[in-house]
């Protein structure tokens, strides 16, 4: 966790094709996609692109924190 709103799941074998992430009880959303996430579970996590690893924010601040996210500003 980084602070109450962010939870980052570093994915710690090589080649994996999906990562097994706990998210807390509450509303989240996976900031790589944008979707919301149902959290007091284990979720399954796609990571075969190895460019990103899971990062999920808490959909109560996903609303400030979205802009961090989307990249640069072209």
């Amino acid at each position: 966790m980084f602070g109450d709103d962010l939870l980052v799941a570093p994915v710690l074998t090589a080649g994996a094709m999906a990562w097994p992430v706990y998210l807390p009880a509450g509303e989240w959303v996976d900031v790589r996609t944008g979707l919301p996430v149902d959290g007091g579970a284990v979720v399954s996590v796609d990571v075969s692109d190895r460019s990103s690893f899971p990062v999920f924010a808490r959909a109560s601040a996903w609303g400030e924190l979205a802009t961090v996210f989307a990249g640069p500003v072209r």
